[in-house]
């Protein structure tokens, strides 16, 4: 079953069960995932392509939620970190930090004549785009070149 089938039949669910901030959240997801099918053109999106819009929307979420932190609306606060939650259950599983370190420092072995951090940052995402988030990626590269 591909991601998209999966979502449609969790919204099936959410329905049934009356769980209705996890029902909003999941037809939003569906409405965006529709938008960029119309947009792109095609039938279908590839799961990698859905995973990249919740990473979006993820991001979206994160940004948002400091914002509501900021002005201590406790209510938006709860709401957001259960989207991220729920949005966070379909994308795929995260390295921890060390096994993330273990994969950055192969890198760096495999390229020692990038000469500047931020190219090396590039490898490393590109690399690991969809086992860490690209802000930790670049945490841990800053870390590990530091003398």
């Amino acid at each position: 079953m591909n991601l998209k089938d999966q979502i449609q039949q969790d919204i099936n669910k959410a329905l049934k069960k009356k769980e209705k901030q996890k029902l909003d959240c999941l037809r939003f997801l569906w409405a965006q995932i529709q938008n960029k099918e119309i947009e792109k053109g095609r039938k279908k999106l590839a799961d990698e392509e859905i995973v990249k819009l919740m990473r979006k929307e993820v991001k979206k979420l994160k940004e948002s939620l400091s914002f509501f932190e900021k002005g201590e609306r406790e209510d938006l606060i709860k709401k957001t970190k259960t989207e991220i939650e729920i949005l966070k259950t379909y994308l795929p599983q995260q390295l921890s930090d060390e096994e993330l370190g273990k994969e950055v420092e192969k890198i760096i072995k495999q390229n020692p004549s990038v000469p500047h951090q931020g190219t090396l940052i590039g490898i490393c995402i590109k690399t690991l785009a969809d086992q860490a988030d690209n802000q930790r990626i670049a945490q841990i590269v800053a870390k590990k070149l530091k003398p």
